[in-house]
């Protein structure tokens, strides 16, 4: 396949006899060995609200029960067809596979804790990735710090995200732009240095660390990205397929910008949101 970007308005450049293959080839890699993301984390940290902004699964959530009430790891299937900004190829659907290893939180019941830890540690070997995702407000970190100490020998490339940094005291998160207020941003940049050193200490190495909110789409693509850099080099097109958000998510939900403003805003922070063309996806796959 030529590296050269053919013109934009040349008809054999998208045409099915060019994609079909492609497309054809692509499906049967993500069939035989599909992209897998282990997420970890106490009960409360909001891993299905991570999961369906960031996949665009419909996984139940709940501020009061369990949301996953057993040991899951499932496929999802995912065709990137209808949504602009997550179907990441142009005049095209790829039907991809994503496998989720996926638990109950931990520390929400101590007779159930040593049997998750048992599963995990049998699947996490399997996963490109593990997200172990902590809630902003939770000082406590005891707990993590124990279960890191047990899955550490087996835990593949990992990321720690922080959500909910929208609830982070004092709550002044500015609805207008969708961010946090200049004090509230301060007090988040202490919570995620405080928390890399003292989960660092415990693997050896302060692991990449990245402060978002799910339910706001805030900061969720610099957790996408730091997830894909943790990946392994050659899976990582794999997972930039299947992203299924956009940072115009997160701006949909300022609501007193000015389109100036609005404008102003999508052109510093949107990356990695535009389609991908024929050759863009060439270049992934041979990476």
């Amino acid at each position: 396949m030529s590296a050269r970007k053919p013109p934009a308005n040349d008809p054999a450049a998208l045409s099915p006899e060019v994609l079909d293959p492609v497309v054809r080839a692509i499906e049967a890699e993500y069939q035989r060995k599909p992209p897998t993301l282990a997420v970890i984390g106490l009960s409360g940290v909001g891993k299905s609200s991570i999961i369906n902004a960031m996949f665009g699964t419909k996984r139940d959530t709940s501020a009061t029960t369990r949301g996953t009430s057993r040991f899951h790891k499932r496929n999802f299937e995912i065709v990137q067809a209808f949504d602009l900004e997550s179907a990441r190829v142009e005049a095209t659907r790829i039907g991809c596979v994503m496998r989720l290893i996926d638990a109950p939180g931990l520390g929400e019941d101590v007779g159930l804790d040593d049997n998750y830890l048992a599963r995990y540690r049998r699947h996490l070997p399997e996963a490109d990735v593990a997200l172990w995702v902590l809630a902003a407000r939770n000082r406590a970190l005891a707990l993590d710090q124990q279960y890191l100490e047990r899955l550490k020998d087996v835990l593949p490339n990992l990321v720690i995200g922080i959500n909910q940094v929208d609830l982070v005291e004092p709550l002044g998160w500015n609805e207008a732009i969708n961010m946090p207020s200049k004090v509230q941003a301060g007090h988040i940049a202490e919570i995620v240095a405080d928390r890399r050193a003292k989960l660092g200490a415990v693997l050896g190495s302060e692991p990449p660390t990245v402060a978002f909110s799910a339910l706001r789409f805030f900061n969720l693509q610099q957790l996408f990205a730091t997830c894909l850099e943790a990946a392994p080099a050659n899976r990582r097109w794999m997972f930039e397929l299947l992203k299924s958000f956009s940072t115009r998510d997160w701006l949909a939900q300022a609501k007193g910008l000015t389109d100036t403003q609005r404008q102003q805003l999508a052109a510093r922070y949107i990356t990695s949101d535009g389609k991908l063309d024929l050759d863009d996806l060439a270049g992934l796959t041979r990476s």
